[in-house]
C-alpha cells in the first residue's frame, strides 16, 4: 500500500465534487466538516449515500472517501487458543530408589 499521506488540495477538491454530484443525483446535502472530522458521522452517510446511489460515478466517490477518511478496520484477534492438558504429575518416583532393580 501506498504511505503517502494524501494531497489536502485533492482531498479538498474529491470532498467538493462529492458534495455536489450527491446534491445532483440525489438531492440531498452532505456536511463536509463533519464528514472530514467525525469518523462516525461519516461511516454513516457514507453508506446512506452508496444505499441509494445509482450512479456509478458516485459510488466510486464513496468508495474513495471511505479509504481516505476513515481509519481501516482492524482485524479481530482470533480466539486464544485452549490451554493443552497438563501432564499427569507422578505422586511417587521409585525410579532411583531401593526398588529399583
Amino acid at each position: 500500500m501506498d504511505a503517502t499521506p494524501p494531497d489536502p488540495l485533492e482531498t479538498a477538491r474529491l470532498l467538493a465534487r462529492f458534495k455536489l454530484q450527491v446534491r445532483r443525483a440525489l438531492d440531498q446535502s452532505v456536511n463536509l466538516e463533519q464528514l472530514a472530522n467525525d469518523p462516525a458521522y461519516a461511516k454513516t452517510r457514507l453508506a446512506e449515500i452508496e444505499d441509494a446511489a445509482e450512479d456509478e460515478d458516485l459510488l466510486v466517490m464513496v468508495l474513495r472517501l471511505r479509504a481516505l477518511l476513515l481509519p481501516p478496520p482492524v482485524a479481530a484477534a482470533p480466539p486464544p487458543a485452549a490451554p493443552e492438558p497438563a501432564a499427569p504429575q507422578e505422586t511417587r518416583n521409585y525410579k532411583f530408589g531401593a526398588r529399583s532393580w
